[in-house]
């Protein structure tokens, strides 16, 4: 879209006076954070051995300091370590010099005497614990490949805050060292970390792994992975690549590895700065965390999210694991080489890497319509690929907040990992570099490496970079979209003479009183049938000439801008009549926009069904896909309303000419996107209560119990997800047991999630009774309980269930989830008391950080509430004059 802004350069300039942004440029000692600045860790020495019969481990290491200015203190992180002595430069410390704040997660050391400026050595032993959650040191139980055998093995998750739980640490992002790590294993062990193996030797009780130091990073960018692992590698230049998972199961690591050597030489020449690691794994584990994490030359996957079974696994998830390993490896530089300063920057990591994963993946990927679909709601178990609509959701509610957040604790940190960071983030990229276009956008990223590479940045390092690029005060474009919350909704209203109107104002949603902010929008517009035009909106309102009375109006072609868009009724008419000339992109922009406005009562739901029925007939994904997701939502929002019944007839039959033209079975030549749309479709057709959909799944079910190849991969979690929402006891118990038993973590989530489905409140608990074993990893286990609650029709009964056992739940959680986990759990009800009860329970029962949480769900069941009274009367109205 970069041809849509060609002149607006010259005006830029002349349209926006010089402002003072909210953020200076990287400054080390201006970053917050707990910590003094006066001592700077410069490197660290670790060794660390590891008992995983136990579940604990003991650990020295020698820091090498610069001291700045002088300190009679030295105070850095920790948290559950025992610090067993401490010397500095070789005069040992009392026991007396140690103070824990476990609050704060600090530890203070006093010295005799001051401590003058220069370099000294910190020497530190210490003994600490191997988590069960994915925080710190971890460890992991699974069936071994081939054996079915129980094994073990470690890993690490330091992402925000808990490095500082395998080793005292400066454990904030701007307190850049390397880090030489030193650990002590099983013989029979694969140990991995950030970098190549030094040297390795057999000692008493095991081996010692000596890797070399890395380059100057944040302390959570390490880790270590241990355990008895296989793996495959290649090279791409310089650079030796490897996936690396659990025996018998590298193998299927080899479509990942080959995108690896793909996306690693796209990255190289987009920065203009070589990957500077000699390697770069891929690491499968299969528990401790439900995403991915991009430590540097390390980057840890959950199993599903890197490893692919050609003869098992779906389109779906190849797609996946490209998305997730695109994003990761955009950390490689927007994040690990360049670090943000403190976590209130989080979106440059997050929003760029998702921006910068998209981009890449639609690269090499143009039939995967990687844009439209990340346009829709995807799976909220996984971190990566929070879909923009869902982001815009959540931005036009009270709760939300800007992209750059202030963030005071490190308990917030882990809250900040939300659409916002992601979605809203990238959505804005997206929109910027459409703005500047693709040359000059790439040629201020390099600029922006370049300058801060092995160093830290703030989000007015990245605009002086672009602004150089482009000679455009990038700044005062994007302080609207990334210092303020929410975002416009540009109103379009026809005049006499050929006038267009448009009106600028805060688009909300359930947000009564909201503040009004104005934004500086690039928009684009089209009349049909003439080429696309460019406008950059500066101030509330502004006037569109020359537009035939008698023609279609579409503005934010192709759906790339961050904003709504309400036509009056003459444009809307038109725009209707215009629908089988307009592409696919703007047709799903204009239905994603429709039912926004449904949702803000600025419109009744009979103008999106109106849309929906007035679309051509086809068979694309995105489109289908954002029409069934609105009707699954309605499903849901209706569970236990007489009306539900009439609706799903209605729904029906909006989805079945669809399904009708794609059939069960794939056809030759049929576009990549179909094996997706078929089982988006017989999920959502089974959740409708369509009884030839739900025959029809049975029918394969028993066939693939005897032929397990009679199944296409791409249809197994529909067609089990349907069979397990109406399983009897003998169907949920086979699900059950053919979860227990495969030993691919793919499978398992696919059987298991199919168990959370089942709508009979017997087989229900069975279900949620499995999240307090061991039978999933721990992440997979707790995640069984939100499913139920999303899936089964039944929050009432997940939500009495975790609130009995939330003292075993919690403990399994990673850190980034565990704030949203309980409040999570409620979403799905409609019942205002709900929120009430929410409230109550956090009160007595969540920490302080889950507050922003708690004040979404709330918002949310509030929201459901009041629209569903709505829609309900509207629904019957619009439905009962179908002829059904």
């Amino acid at each position: 879209m970069r041809a849509l802004f060609p002149f607006l350069a010259a005006l830029f300039f002349v349209i926006f006076p010089v402002t003072v942004t909210a953020e200076k440029p990287f400054s080390f000692e201006d970053t917050p954070g707990k910590l003094p600045k006066e001592v700077v860790p410069t490197d660290y020495s670790v060794r660390i051995i590891s008992n995983s019969d136990a579940f604990t481990f003991t650990g020295a290491e020698t820091v090498k300091l610069n001291v700045r200015s002088p300190v009679h203190q030295l105070v850095l992180n920790a948290v559950e370590l025992e610090i067993t002595e401490a010397s500095l430069d070789g005069q040992v410390l009392p026991k007396s010099a140690l103070k824990i704040d476990k609050e704060k997660e600090l530890i203070t050391l006093a010295l005799n005497s001051e401590l003058s400026p220069g370099d000294h050595t910190l020497v530190l032993g210490f003994s600490g614990k191997i988590n069960q959650q994915g925080q710190g040191l971890f460890y992991m139980r699974y069936q071994e490949q081939g054996s079915g055998a129980q094994k073990i093995m470690l890993g690490t998750q330091f992402e925000a805050t808990d490095a500082r739980r395998f080793f005292p640490c400066w454990d904030e992002p701007a307190f850049r060292a390397r880090f030489q790590l030193t650990v002590v294993v099983p013989k029979n062990w694969l140990a991995v970390s950030n970098m190549p193996v030094d040297s390795e030797k057999e000692i008493d009780g095991g081996k010692e792994v000596r890797f070399s130091a890395t380059p100057t990073m944040s302390s959570y960018l390490n880790v270590f992975v241990a355990g008895e692992l296989d793996l495959i590698q290649s090279r791409s230049g310089p650079t030796q690549i490897r996936v690396i998972a659990t025996k018998g199961k590298a193998e299927l690591g080899r479509s990942a590895l080959e995108a690896t050597a793909q996306i690693l030489q796209y990255y190289n020449d987009y920065f203009g700065v070589p990957y500077p690691l000699p390697k770069l794994d891929q690491i499968a584990l299969p528990g401790g965390f439900g995403g991915a994490m991009e430590n540097w030359g390390g980057i840890t996957y959950y199993e599903s999210g890197l490893l692919f079974d050609p003869k098992n696994s779906s389109a779906e998830t190849k797609q996946n694991i490209y998305e997730v390993l695109a994003h990761e490896m955009a950390h490689q530089w927007f994040g690990d080489l360049v670090t943000m300063a403190w976590w209130d920057n989080l979106w440059l990591n997050e929003g760029f890497a998702s921006w910068m994963g998209s981009k890449c993946t639609a690269h090499f990927n143009p039939q995967w319509e990687v844009w439209l679909r990340r346009n829709l709601p995807r799976d909220p178990t996984r971190r990566v690929g929070i879909a923009k609509e869902q982001a815009m959701e959540g931005d036009a509610r009270s709760t939300t907040h800007p992209i750059h957040q202030r963030i005071a604790t490190e308990a917030e940190a882990n809250s900040a990992f939300d659409d916002i960071t992601y979605k809203k983030g990238e959505s804005f990229l997206r929109m910027l570099e459409s703005f500047l276009g693709e040359d000059v956008f790439r040629d201020g990223i390099r600029r922006y490496i370049a300058a801060r590479k092995y160093s830290n940045s703030t989000t007015t390092d990245l605009w002086n970079a672009l602004s150089e690029a482009s000679k455009k005060p990038v700044a005062e474009i994007a302080a609207g979209w990334t210092e303020q919350p929410g975002f416009p909704v540009v109103k379009v209203k026809r005049e006499a003479g050929g006038k267009v109107r448009l009106t600028q104002e805060r688009f909300t949603v359930n947000f009564k009183n909201a503040p009004v902010l104005e934004w500086k929008i690039p928009l684009t517009y089209s009349v049909i049938g003439q080429a696309p035009a460019s406008l950059l909106m500066t101030s509330k309102t502004d006037i569109l000439q020359n537009i035939p009375a008698d023609r279609a109006l579409k503005l934010n072609v192709k759906g790339a801008g961050s904003y709504r868009v309400e036509y009056d009724e003459p444009s809307w008419s038109l725009l209707l009549e215009a629908l089988p000339k307009l592409g696919v992109e703007d047709r799903v922009n204009l239905l994603s926009d429709a039912w926004a406005l449904v949702q803000a009562d600025r419109a009744p739901v009979s103008l999106y069904f109106e849309l929906v029925e007035k679309l051509p007939a086809s068979t694309e994904i995105a489109e289908r896909e954002q029409i069934i997701n609105v009707l699954d939502f309605i499903n849901v929002l209706l569970a236990g309303n007489p009306e539900r019944g009439e609706f799903q007839r209605y729904a029906r039959s909006l989805l079945r000419p669809t399904f009708d033209t794609l059939g069960w079975e794939p056809k030759a030549h049929e576009p990549a996107t179909a094996a997706n749309l078929r089982a988006s479709l017989i999920s959502a057709l089974g959740d409708l209560n369509n009884a030839e959909i739900v025959a029809g799944c049975r029918e394969r079910f028993a066939k693939y119990l005897a032929n397990p190849a009679s199944l296409a991969p791409d249809l197994r979690p529909a067609v089990f997800a349907v069979v397990g929402s109406y399983a009897d006891e003998k169907t949920w118990t086979k699900l059950h047991e053919l979860g227990l038993k495969t030993t691919s973590i793919e499978e398992k989530q696919n059987y298991y999630n199919a168990l959370a489905c089942a709508t009979d409140p017997k087989l229900l608990k069975k279900t949620l009774g499995i999240a307090l074993t061991d039978e999933l990893p721990t992440s997979r286990a707790t995640f069984l309980v939100p499913r139920v609650a999303r899936d089964s029709g039944h929050p009432d009964i997940a939500w009495e269930f975790a609130k009995a056992n939330m003292k075993a739940l919690l403990p399994k959680i990673d850190a980034a989830g565990v704030n949203r986990y309980a409040p999570s759990l409620l979403t799905f009800f409609s019942d205002e008391a709900r929120a009430d009860e929410l409230k109550t329970y956090a009160k007595n029962n969540l920490p302080p950080a889950s507050a922003p949480e708690v004040a979404k769900a709330a918002d949310e069941i509030q929201f459901r509430a009041e629209f569903k009274k709505r829609l309900t009367s509207q629904l019957n109205a619009w439905v009962g004059q179908k002829d059904l």
